[in-house]
């Protein structure tokens, strides 16, 4: 079936890290290696997972020398895994959790799909997606302002068990290493916000096949986004806009390509979570250097 690393980007939450290794460890496939990718934690994490007996030596501990966000801890881990010539990349963050059977269960579609998501769900409630899948046209045209809410109609859409054409990355995806040998790893300048969108949004450009499985499962609580403070605000909405710049195309009919970066503004704008007239100013520069592939960091 081809070798498997496992890769888990963690910054600050080692209880829930621990728990996600347990799953990964008690997976009725192993995989081959797991490759845990530490944002620079300040809480102990690699002496929490030693002594709960969760370093050995299938485990390669990387602990970055900063914060580098989500983006730039999947793009090292991504890369590290690659390099050592691993078949096929599973990436998750630390809050979520594969059920037992679900690496056994994404392998089982190796022959049908290049990337292949799980079924994200709340460990509260199963039923529900953890986030609402954008709905697709047959060919993996994205339908416009349509999603799928639970795991019953994600079933019915995918009467073979396969929805094609989109997936929540990051949150157990087995990614095919012929993906990042052709297109490469998660853009590291996104740093939060967006780069599990941008990297689904490459995969479909260069007509890999992306799909999700419903009988895999990972479970991943809902959180509610919050955007109260300056930098993560600022992340987002520039992102949001150098994800419309460069795949606008593959999101929207052409008719409604041209409004989308003022309706998006006019939705998120009213969300700032300051009016510093030096912040609003930062805020929308970098949305339109964004908008003309400039990825400018905040501060």
């Amino acid at each position: 079936m081809g070798s498997v690393a496992a890769v888990v980007v963690t910054y600050n939450r080692k209880q829930l890290l621990a728990r996600c290794l347990e799953a990964i460890r008690a997976q009725s496939r192993p995989s081959d290696r797991v490759f845990i990718v530490d944002n620079a934690s300040s809480d102990g994490t690699a002496e929490h997972l030693a002594a709960a007996g969760l370093l050995d030596d299938s485990i390669e501990y990387i602990r970055l020398p900063a914060n580098s966000g989500s983006a730039g801890g999947f793009h090292e881990g991504m890369r590290r895994a690659y390099e050592a010539g691993y078949e096929w990349l599973w990436l998750m963050d630390d809050d979520g959790c594969p059920a037992p059977d679900c690496l056994e269960n994404l392998l089982s579609r190796q022959n049908e799909l290049d990337v292949i998501g799980p079924a994200v769900v709340r460990p509260d409630d199963p039923a529900r997606l953890t986030w609402k899948l954008r709905s697709v046209h047959r060919g993996g045209r994205f339908r416009t302002w349509t999603s799928i809410a639970s795991l019953q109609e994600l079933s019915r859409l995918a009467p073979d068990g396969v929805y094609e054409g989109v997936a929540a990355l990051f949150n157990g995806v087995l990614i095919r290493r012929t993906v990042p040998e052709a297109i490469g790893f998660v853009l590291a300048d996104l740093f939060i916000w967006g780069d599990e969108n941008e990297y689904m949004m490459r995969c479909k450009a260069a007509c890999f096949r992306v799909g999700v499985f419903v009988h895999a499962v990972h479970y991943h609580p809902y959180v509610r986004p919050r955007h109260s403070s300056r930098w993560k605000f600022y992340y987002l909405y520039r992102n949001t806009m150098y994800i419309h710049w460069r795949y606008g195309r593959i999101q929207l009919p052409a008719l409604l390509r041209p409004w989308y970066p003022a309706y998006i503004s006019l939705r998120m704008l009213s969300e700032l979570p300051s009016l510093s007239p030096l912040y609003v100013l930062t805020v929308l520069r970098g949305a339109r250097r964004a908008l003309k592939g400039k990825l400018v960091a905040y501060g």
